[in-house]
């Protein structure tokens, strides 16, 4: 049972970022069947880019490295480590959804390899909101947060795998979508950012239970209204708009976290 479960993780994340864990398995358990009911471990996946991240963080506050180069070196770091699949996918999906055309014609458009205007200008805007963001929060809650939200969009990226249609008859996602256990596998997805809350609240005496529990209910409701919206609009997800939801969900909650705390909210 625990060798599937780990090997299951292994498989999730040497999809979704660059690090090579799948050298760890053998030969033969790499096969058609590898992508079928990946998605539950999706919030693991985001816990282990976030505890690289806020180890990262904490290096570079010893190291008194300025807020805003600190920022930018996290982010660049965030975007490595997933081989900037979720970013392509956001872009896709700002080329597809800002044509304004049809469902079908901004389909075929996000499925287009060519990078359109929409595509550049979402983009550059994700990633100087992200930098911003994390430029503007503290010291104190930076690690906590960091380690938060690429565990928590992905639990919003599992919410759209099951919840919603997958838009093409067929596409790198639909496996998971057609294999995930719905909304029994949001449940199971939804231990591990519960299991973090719990043990930084523990960690930190309290301190963190308010701000954490905020930051968890804002990044849900943004996940479920990214998703939702993006189902309006293409009549179902794709991969693309599954990268998508990851990446609206990380930048805008981090944005939101950083106008409570100038506002002394939080």
């Amino acid at each position: 049972m625990l060798s599937n479960l780990l090997t299951k993780f292994i498989h999730t994340a040497s999809y979704v970022t660059i690090i090579p864990l799948a050298r760890l398995l053998p030969a033969s358990a790499v096969n058609d069947d590898s992508l079928k009911g990946l998605a539950i471990y999706l919030p693991a996946v985001g816990a282990m880019l976030g505890g690289i991240l806020a180890c990262t963080c904490l290096i570079l506050e010893k190291l008194n490295t300025p807020n805003l180069l600190l920022a930018t070196i996290i982010t660049i770091l965030w975007l490595t480590l997933t081989g900037g699949l979720h970013f392509d996918g956001l872009m896709d999906t700002a080329d597809g959804i800002f044509s304004h055309r049809s469902k079908e014609r901004m389909l075929e458009i996000m499925q287009d390899s060519r990078v359109g205007n929409f595509a550049v200008m979402v983009g550059i805007a994700n990633f100087v909101l992200k930098v911003a963001a994390l430029t503007a929060l503290s010291a104190q809650m930076l690690p906590a947060l960091l380690l938060f939200a690429p565990c928590l969009a992905r639990l919003a990226e599992t919410f759209a795998i099951g919840a919603f249609p997958y838009a093409r008859a067929e596409g790198k996602g639909k496996v998971w979508h057609d294999t995930m256990r719905f909304p029994k596998d949001i449940f199971g997805a939804a231990l591990v950012p519960i299991s973090l809350l719990i043990g930084c609240t523990i960690a930190s005496k309290g301190a963190l239970l308010l701000p954490g529990a905020l930051y968890f209910a804002t990044a849900c409701s943004i996940g479920i209204i990214s998703a939702a919206y993006l189902n309006n609009r293409l009549g179902g997800h794709t991969g693309d708009t599954y990268g998508a939801v990851v990446e609206l969900t990380e930048t805008l909650t981090l944005t939101i976290a950083a106008l409570a705390k100038s506002a002394a909210v939080i």
